[in-house]
């Protein structure tokens, strides 16, 4: 049902029927008048069939109302209102890293931060699948989620979502239509909602503590979490199989080592809605905190670099820190780099070798190098340019090297886009 009025500029609104409808992202309450204004838009179905409400004419400024029905708590709150209580109101601007698309609802900006995972946590799949088959698919986790998440929003927290949806990145699904998923979602449960998405493999995906530092660093009003009285929730929880009668183990850690890497307390949904005993995990057997502290080379006495010309060749996984040692220890003392990255082919490194030793220049070969055949290359082209050879074996583990690896990409891919729902 709507009722216009040109002399005001708005539009009553009031959804008759049981199909939720919504305003700028907002679900409305069933047969209650929500008043709209001109550049609002009004959605049919929430998140579906969007209609812009536009005047001819505008009313003169400072005719009509200027309040906006928050009906999560249904009452009037004032536009201009910049606290309520211990609550504040912003808008979020985009930044270089995110694509944001707030919408104007109950969200504020609080010091306590009730953080969840979204699939596997919140929200299940309707069809009893790993992975949902399309956007509909999905339901509420458990009973007692709504009922929890109003409590925790009753006491001052803010309600945030951190999600790993890599298909967006890949392209199988569409950023709007994930959107008016989780729109429909946030209606299901009935409080305000801030939610993170990351996309792609880099330093906002989880484990990584991106889309966190978003929120605490941009997205919170600057306003400083306590992060004691913080929490986050996930199922990505690195839970061994059987962890409770007949439950598979979980897919991954990432949930439990994002907060790790925060320091956050953490919880599984089994344990935060249903009250269940903490079940048996296991850490990825890499720690990089429980790194032990060594020198440099083994033996202590011998010198990374030497006074006469000579040739070095590094051997090691990838992301085992080859790179990193030649450009730290001997490109600054005039070591020629050597790297198959750049050079594309073991030919064109032993070429670019000999170059560099015959303008008498020092030479670090930067390659794996994991077998004789490949070292025995570089170190013939040594001696037939009558040059020493030496080889440095990195002792990185493999684990080790795969977290590298790991970082390397989290810091060439970032994608996140970010909104807040009611």
């Amino acid at each position: 049902c709507l009722t216009a009025n040109s002399t005001l500029g708005e539009v009553k609104v009031k959804q008759l029927g049981p199909n939720r409808s919504g305003i700028n992202g907002l679900a409305l309450i069933r047969n209650e008048s929500h008043v709209v204004k001109h550049g609002d838009t009004l959605e049919i179905l929430l998140g579906e069939y969007f209609h812009k409400v536009e005047f001819e004419q505008l009313p003169p400024q400072g005719i009509g109302d200027t309040s906006i029905n928050l009906d999560e708590i249904g009452i009037k709150r004032r536009l201009d209102d910049t606290e309520v209580g211990s609550k504040r109101k912003r808008e979020h601007s985009p930044t270089d890293e995110t694509v944001s698309a707030n919408l104007l609802g109950g969200v504020f900006d609080l010091l306590k931060i009730a953080a969840y995972d979204l699939d596997g946590t919140i929200i299940m799949t309707q069809s009893g699948r790993v992975f949902p088959k399309d956007v509909h698919d999905w339901k509420i986790a458990f009973s007692e989620v709504p009922g929890k998440l109003k409590q925790l929003w009753k006491d001052n927290y803010k309600i945030v979502i951190l999600t790993n949806q890599a298909g967006i990145g890949r392209g199988s699904m569409k950023p709007q239509d994930f959107k008016g998923k989780l729109m429909k979602i946030i209606a299901k449960l009935g409080v305000p909602v801030q939610a993170f998405v990351s996309t792609g493999k880099g330093t906002y995906r989880k484990p990584a503590p991106g889309m966190w530092n978003s929120l605490s660093n941009k997205k919170n009003d600057g306003i400083t979490i306590d992060m004691s009285q913080s929490f986050y929730c996930g199922d990505a929880a690195g839970r061994v199989v059987n962890w409770a009668p007949k439950k598979k183990k979980d897919f991954s850690c990432s949930d439990r080592l994002m907060a790790l890497n925060l320091n956050l307390k953490f919880y599984t949904p089994e344990e935060h809605f249903l009250g269940h005993r903490p079940g048996e995990f296991k850490l990825p057997d890499f720690n990089p905190s429980q790194l032990p502290k060594t020198s440099l080379c083994e033996p202590k006495d011998v010198s990374v670099t030497s006074n006469e010309q000579e040739a070095v060749v590094l051997v090691g996984y990838p992301g085992s820190g080859k790179s990193f040692f030649a450009r730290t220890h001997l490109v600054p003392s005039g070591y020629s780099h050597i790297n198959r990255d750049t050079l594309g082919s073991w030919q064109r490194c032993v070429a670019a070798m000999v170059a560099a030793l015959g303008r008498g220049k020092s030479v670090v070969v930067d390659n794996t190098n994991p077998d004789k055949e490949s070292r025995q290359r570089f170190i013939e082209a040594a001696h037939k340019c009558k040059v020493p050879c030496r080889c440095f074996v990195l002792c990185t583990s493999l684990e080790h090297a795969k977290h590298n690896n790991k970082v390397l990409e989290q810091c060439f891919t970032m994608s996140i886009f970010h909104f807040s729902l009611f």
